[in-house]
């Protein structure tokens, strides 16, 4: 189920700018897009999300267009007909609202439906909480507790058009296989080695392939440069061949052959001059892909095992979870998996039976029963969840034993001062200088922080809990907090409650200025806080209730988190470079290198530019984990990671403990 940026609420109005940005970019790839995060993106990567829900159609390599019953839904605006093309493509949408119709259920008795019902084995709670979002934005479903979604009038007449069950996976075509093909007498040696050791030490990056847009296109750049190194050639004839046959820069070569010597499909036999390994000369006799990915799987880790996990995974994004959780990735890196999954299907070992999301074929899964595997590490964690949906980690943490006291103060309407207390001490985790008043005629929380100016910014917080989940437009006076603010000269008037009535409570909130902040957006922001923490004036985008308030607030944070994403992914591939050294690279990756591998990973794509910043930060005194070398003329820098990660971690954090003890101090 796709989730696009701009928070929960805002999914249809998001897709909603996406789909208009194609109609009149007239679906050029490259055309930039803002989907009103602040953020700037080719309309390539802003429609990954929603491509496999029906969306969107490729026209060409270059251009792509809305699906005709996604136009229909754009005249129309009628969330059925939006309902009726997710129930279409995605699984459990249509059977989510059916589960709900005897009666409210939380999230985790929804999955356990999924699992139960419809063979649907998530691991996490992200899938069936996207769901629940779109059914809320589309007014189907709505939260009756703090906890428990149930349907709205409009969700019980959805149900009763949705034929359920949904798709279903495709009927094989191919005629059961009974024999694997055999390999030639050098891959079958390699196969013959694979035992758990030697499966469990193979290199993490698949690396960069040169190719253009489709399965084969990858196996025959393999080929072509493998085949242009036979019998032997120097590496100045095999960048000029590059140069000519794929319009390769230097430095994007040296990605390529770092991938030739770590897949075995090249070795070098003299001064800069390489052959085909015996393994890789009988592929190029047979030309059988299948020999390609038995020669792949030997060196690179996560290749055959993908195909018995695509029972559990059938898409990128997850397969890259998986790997990187229970197979020794060092990174979550969906491109890598992209690669991976476009080579078993061009070796018939998987195909593809929806958008994007695969299934074995027979000979598939009788090579995954032939062939070595390794097996998963450790068993799955069923409470793993990424920034933008809510976690139920039970840890120590203060920012999650805030949010379990303002969750569960939230539904206590008989003791409404414990959620008054709860959301003092949380602005004053979030850096404001937080004091808890109540009382008769009196605020409850009066908040005060520096904005970036130096100038202190008053926040009047009225805390409303509510049993029933939402607060109505009874327990609210708006006269009284005009009051207070006008008492204690406040700038901004914000209600904190579990939720709020749909109808004349926000009609009267807009009207008098007064931000609505419900329970579990202020929970996320505790606990995202926690993980990429911002200064503390940032958090006014909260207590804002002019429009785009929240939107800015939501840009700066994911800037900032996309920022240390890069960070970790910079530091995870120069590490890999470092242990995987070798005569072409030496350890060593260019900035121009390093983008090649991790573009794919984080949305929108870095910029060099950025990649060049993290650099800048890893090689200054304070840290000095890198080294840069300058290339002769016409090379770029190189950098290379002197530090295990392990190391500029404890760099990291020693500053961090240095700064602290000054905040201890004062």
């Amino acid at each position: 189920m796709p989730y696009m940026p701009g928070g929960g609420k805002n999914q249809v109005q998001t897709l909603e700018t996406l789909l208009s940005a194609v109609v009149t970019q007239e679906g050029r790839v490259a055309a930039m897009v803002d989907l009103g995060d602040g953020v700037q993106r080719e309309l390539r990567d802003a429609v990954k999300q929603v491509a496999p829900a029906g969306l969107i159609a490729h026209l060409d390599r270059e251009h792509l267009d809305v699906s005709e019953e996604a136009r229909l839904w754009m005249y129309s605006r009628d969330p059925h007909d939006l309902l009726a093309i997710f129930h279409r493509h995605v699984r459990f949408v249509g059977e989510l609202l059916h589960a709900l119709a005897d009666g409210a259920r939380t999230v985790r008795e929804l999955m356990d439906v999924a699992a139960r019902e419809y063979q649907l084995q998530w691991t996490t709670l992200d899938q069936v909480r996207r769901r629940v979002t779109w059914m809320s934005a589309l007014g189907l479903v709505e939260y009756k507790t703090n906890t428990h979604i149930g349907l709205t009038d409009a969700g019980r007449k959805a149900v009763t058009g949705l034929q359920l069950g949904g798709p279903e996976q495709r009927p094989r075509t191919a005629a059961t296989v009974t024999n694997v093909p055999e390999p030639p007498q050098p891959i079958a040696a390699l196969v013959k080695g694979l035992t758990p050791e030697v499966l469990m030490g193979r290199n993490s990056s698949l690396g960069y392939i040169p190719r253009g847009n489709g399965e084969t296109e990858i196996v025959e750049s393999l080929y072509l440069l493998v085949n242009a190194s036979s019998p032997s050639i120097s590496r100045a004839d095999l960048l000029a061949f590059a140069q000519r046959t794929f319009e390769l820069s230097e430095s994007s070569f040296s990605a390529v052959m770092t991938t030739l010597n770590k897949s075995g499909l090249l070795e070098q036999t003299g001064f800069n001059i390489y052959s085909p390994s015996e393994p890789a000369t009988a592929w190029l006799e047979t030309q059988s892909t299948l020999d390609l990915v038995l020669i792949l799987h030997r060196r690179f880790l996560f290749m055959l095992e993908i195909i018995p996990l695509l029972a559990e995974f059938d898409r990128a994004p997850d397969l890259a979870r998986a790997a990187y959780a229970h197979y020794g990735m060092a990174r979550v890196d969906v491109g890598g998996v992209r690669t991976r999954l476009q080579l078993l299907k061009a070796a018939g070992l998987i195909e593809e039976r929806a958008n994007w999301r695969y299934q074995p074929t027979p000979l598939g899964e009788r090579i995954a029963l032939e062939i070595p595997i390794q097996t998963a590490l450790d068993e799955y964690d069923d409470e793993t969840n990424g920034f933008d949906q809510p976690s139920r980690d039970h840890g120590p943490s203060p920012a999650n034993k805030l949010a379990l006291e303002l969750e569960s103060a939230a539904v206590a309407g008989d003791s409404p001062i414990r959620l008054e207390k709860a959301v003092a001490e949380s602005f004053s985790y979030l850096g404001f200088e937080a004091r808890h008043i109540g009382g008769g005629g009196k605020t409850d929380v009066l908040a005060t922080v520096d904005n970036p100016d130096g100038k202190p910014v008053r926040v009047i917080l009225d805390a409303k809990a509510a049993r029933s989940g939402t607060v109505n437009e009874g327990a609210v006076s708006f006269d009284t907090l005009s009051e207070h603010k006008e008492k204690h000269h406040a700038d901004f008037v914000a209600l904190v409650g579990p939720g709020f009535d749909s109808g004349r409570v926000r009609a009267r909130a807009e009207q008098n200025g007064v931000a609505l902040v419900t329970v579990n957006e202020l929970c996320r922001t505790l606990r995202r806080h926690e993980t990429t923490p911002r200064s503390p004036s940032a958090y006014l985008g909260l207590v804002d209730s002019r429009p785009g308030a929240r939107k800015d607030l939501e840009s700066g944070w994911s800037h900032a988190e996309r920022r240390i994403m890069l960070l970790s992914q910079v530091v995870a591939v120069l590490a890999q470079e470092a242990r995987e050294a070798d005569d072409v690279t030496h350890g060593a990756l260019s900035a121009d290198q390093i983008y090649l591998i991790v573009r794919d990973e984080i949305d929108p794509r870095p910029s060099t530019k950025d990649i060049e910043e993290v650099l800048q930060f890893l090689e200054h005194p304070l840290i000095a984990s890198i080294a840069h070398a300058t290339g002769s003329a016409g090379r770029s820098i190189t950098y290379r990671l002197i530090d295990a990660p392990g190391l500029v971690a404890a760099k990291v954090e020693a500053l961090g403990r240095s700064i602290a003890r000054v905040d201890m101090e004062n």
